[in-house]
């Protein structure tokens, strides 16, 4: 039988391309046409004569495709992509050829292989097309607004495009970062020499034939998973609006900026010592906005939360240090310096912008969850707030009108500067972490099940709180055969909660709204492969 060769393809965004409509007749019709591409891609490769190919998939957007002939089999992607395009306005990515011989079974393996370059090939959008342009007139590929000014790659293994001159000059500016500008200043920072270190895309990992610092960092997670962190300093106006001479404004300036990449180089320091495969001076944080007192960056998902609990002290160390500068010492007296940190988890495909945009929302949120405590009580203190994005959900808003929620979100950063009754530190749900490692995923399953909102209580009286306890002591009763496990869960049930009497539910006073009761579990729970502590091996949280 020969040599065969395996095609797949898929068409990108097909969500998107289906629901990008206000009716839902639209909506309809996008499905109709996408199926009816796939039923004429069918009927089109079947009625050839010669070299006819074997079709294995030809639905939904999906196709996998077996080729007696390299040729045959290239030319067919190349048309396939381009027909997509003319017929629904959009895009296919086609993965490399994957060969093999038939008669030796290695179909499994180039089934496989196959799927990884697919969706390698998906995730690099190769296949996305420029918009039909006037004649004489291009607009830019990568914002989509401005005047393109020059077809031009400027990084390597990437096809050209149109480019404005914004782009071009944000494209280009990596190349003239030396020394003591951005890079040089983290390596700094993180106490390692700028020659010694290497850079989120700036090298070829695990075969890849592109450098991309999004699937650098992916690789720290299997499902491959990243982590976004957000900061923004509380209040940092009151101090600069405190400031008496230049001098102190040029000290505190200059001081904020080495207090953030401090505050952003003490967890990155450790989790260097964590490479996903070897990688000799790997920094594996790359940093996409830093500024004042504004943080955007993207970091390895598995230590997200310790890493924005860590930077939050870091940044409050740090402050208080500058504060202590002899020309500053005036501003001691204006508040106690906090920061407000937000991490946005979420797969390494998912749009960065939606990610920081979301995080933005949570981070308005915090900042005012804790401004006004400071307000009222005179309590400052560092607050961490975080979201997993599975399948575009996120935290509900109006599980924020319940009296009863299945969070405690957002977390203090520290157990100081915080009354009890404001929230529980952030750093409890990476302790219960390593905790609760030994028990079952099954359970485990099972007891984030019973924070659902369908059956969470209505009232912690007993008439409403009976159904929801008597579903808990039915779990508990099932590990009463390990007693250890049970007395651990029991310990987190009442470490991220109240009293056994209120259902381990957690009386929340804020100033921000009227009180409501909540538990840390499920936020522990949905987080979970998320809050490894940095100080712990990860091999010593793999399952027993």
């Amino acid at each position: 039988m020969g040599k065969k060769y395996l095609l797949a393809a898929e068409a990108d965004k097909i969500q998107d391309f289906i629901f990008r409509s206000a009716r839902l007749r639209e909506v309809a019709g996008g499905s109709m046409l996408l199926n009816r591409f796939c039923s004429e891609v069918k009927k089109g490769l079947l009625s050839k004569e010669e070299n006819q190919p074997e079709i294995m998939i030809s639905d939904g957007g999906s196709f996998r495709l077996i080729f007696n002939n390299k040729e045959d089999a290239l030319t067919f992607g190349e048309e396939l992509a381009e027909v997509y395009r003319l017929a629904a306005g959009g895009s296919l990515s086609v993965a490399g050829l994957v060969s093999y011989e038939a008669e030796k079974d290695e179909f499994l393996q180039a089934n496989k292989e196959a799927e990884k370059k697919l969706r390698e090939a998906k995730r690099r959008r190769r296949g996305w097309q420029i918009t039909e342009q006037f004649p004489f007139l291009a607009y830019c590929s990568s914002c989509g607004t401005g005047m393109a000014k020059e077809y031009a790659s400027y990084h390597d293994d990437e096809q050209p495009a149109y480019l404005c001159a914004p782009c071009l000059a944000k494209s280009s500016e990596l190349h003239f970062q030396k020394g003591e500008d951005f890079w040089g200043r983290f390596a700094m920072a993180i106490g390692v020499s700028e020659a010694d270190c290497v850079w989120p895309g700036q090298k070829k990992y695990r075969g890849r034939t592109y450098r991309d610092p999004l699937e650098d960092i992916a690789d720290y997670d299997p499902r491959r998973y990243v982590a976004y962190l957000l900061a923004d300093g509380n209040d940092l106006g009151r101090l600069f609006g405190n400031c008496t001479t230049a001098e102190q404004v040029c000290t505190l300036s200059d001081g904020l900026a080495n207090v953030m990449w401090s505050a952003l180089a003490s967890p990155a320091r450790m989790a260097i010592e964590y490479p996903p495969d070897e990688r000799d001076g790997f920094i594996p944080v790359y940093p996409l906005l830093l500024g004042g007192d504004d943080l955007f960056a993207l970091i390895p998902a598995p230590w997200a939360l310790d890493f924005a609990a860590r930077f939050c002290r870091e940044y409050e160390a740090r402050m208080q240090e500058l504060l202590r500068r002899p020309e500053l010492l005036s501003l001691n007296e204006v508040m106690k310096p906090t920061v407000t940190a937000v991490v946005v988890i979420c797969k390494s495909n998912y749009p960065y912008a939606r990610a920081h945009q979301a995080g933005e929302a949570l981070l308005e949120k915090a900042k005012q969850a804790s401004k006004m405590q400071a307000l009222e009580k005179g309590d400052n203190f560092s607050a961490v707030d975080f979201e997993v994005i599975t399948g575009g959900r996120m935290f509900k808003d109006k599980e924020e009108e319940k009296g009863i929620r299945p969070t405690l979100r957002p977390y203090r950063a520290s157990d100081n500067g915080a009354p009890e009754e404001w929230g529980k530190p952030v750093d409890l749900l990476i302790w219960q972490r390593k905790e609760l490692k030994g028990i079952p995923r099954r359970r485990l399953s099972q007891l984030n099940n019973l924070y659902e909102e369908k059956f969470l209580p209505e009232t912690l009286q007993e008439s409403g709180l009976k159904p929801w306890r008597d579903k808990l002591g039915a779990l508990l009763a099932r590990l009463g055969r390990q007693e250890e496990q049970k007395e651990k869960v029991l310990n987190a049930l009442r470490a991220m909660g109240g009293e056994e009497k209120n259902g381990y539910w957690f009386r929340v006073d804020r100033m921000d709204g009227r009180p409501w009761h909540g538990h840390a579990m499920p936020d522990m729970l949905r987080v979970w492969d998320f809050a490894l502590d940095l100080e712990v091996e990860p091999k010593d949280y793999e399952e027993e």
